[in-house]
């Protein structure tokens, strides 16, 4: 699988991703997860083997109550 694009958050306690992976016949995956924050190449394919699929539903739901007026 390779990275396609990713997003990175760095605090003081580590550095997490979300990471937008592609396999072999073109299926795009969201995946999230903590990397050491040393080596953005190794950190994505770090969270693309090891991190958790993105529930883009609950994404999109989340997202939806940051604008005014969603409940």
């Amino acid at each position: 699988m390779k990275a396609i694009d990713s997003m990175w958050f760095n605090t003081l306690q580590g550095s997490f991703g979300l990471v937008l992976g592609e396999n072999e016949v073109g299926k795009r995956t969201l995946y999230g997860g903590v990397a050491r924050g040393f080596d953005q190449k190794a950190d994505e394919q770090e969270i693309l083997s090891w991190g958790n699929k993105v529930n883009i539903d609950m994404m999109e739901s989340l997202i939806a109550k940051t604008k005014k007026g969603k409940a």
